[in-house]
């Protein structure tokens, strides 16, 4: 069975991980709307993972129909928990819960450390951060970018991480975007060669 493990984070709702296999089939009964966007999809590593996803929900007794989207994108349960999403490669992610959270898994790969230009700013950081810890800090403003309903966010100059220790498996952050300044606690856990974050207010 393809499922890989459920995550109970303190002060949070239930986080589950499915392992993508090679030539898995997903039995899901898909809405309209999500046969559009799958078929929308052009890479494969993408379709198995919205596919896993709803794999995820039906685990929790849910169906893709019960997932809906506010304006500006994000999606909500029609029973009023809240949702949140991730996918990458060989993963994907769910949260549910009674409370807000952004949830991100990244596969940790070393040509992030040529992008850090563009997506760490004033962030205080050992100058031998590697791909490990700058892995986490994207995760954590992509997740932080999940609980803003879409609002143009630059992760350069409107999100901020604090110092923080890969050991510790947690930290601070923070956004200064105009109108929405928030402080955020966010978790991650190494999952084989990915990071999984989720965060909160």
């Amino acid at each position: 069975m393809p499922f890989c493990k459920e995550i109970s984070w303190p002060g949070c709702g239930l986080l589950m991980l499915w392992k993508v296999e090679e030539g898995e089939n997903f039995p899901v009964n898909l809405t309209e709307n999500s046969r559009k966007r799958l078929a929308g999809m052009k890479r494969s590593d993408h379709q198995k993972g919205f596919l896993a996803v709803r794999m995820l929900l039906e685990r929790t007794g849910l169906a893709d129909s019960d997932v809906l989207y506010e304006p500006g994108g994000r999606p909500f349960l029609s029973d009023g928990r809240h949702i949140s999403i991730s996918h990458s490669q060989a993963f994907a992610a769910l949260y549910v819960g009674r409370e807000p959270c952004g949830i991100d898994i990244e596969k940790i790969h070393p040509r992030i450390v040529k992008n850090q230009p563009y997506f760490i700013g004033n962030e205080v950081i050992p100058a031998e951060a590697g791909p490990e810890m700058l892995t986490v800090i994207w995760t954590v403003k992509e997740a932080i970018f999940k609980l803003s309903n879409s609002r143009p966010l630059s992760f350069l100059n409107d999100l901020h991480v604090y110092p923080f220790d890969l050991k510790a498996g947690s930290g601070i952050a923070r956004s200064t975007f105009p109108g929405w300044e928030k402080e955020f606690s966010f978790h991650f856990e190494p999952i084989e060669d990915y990071i999984l974050t989720i965060c909160k207010e």
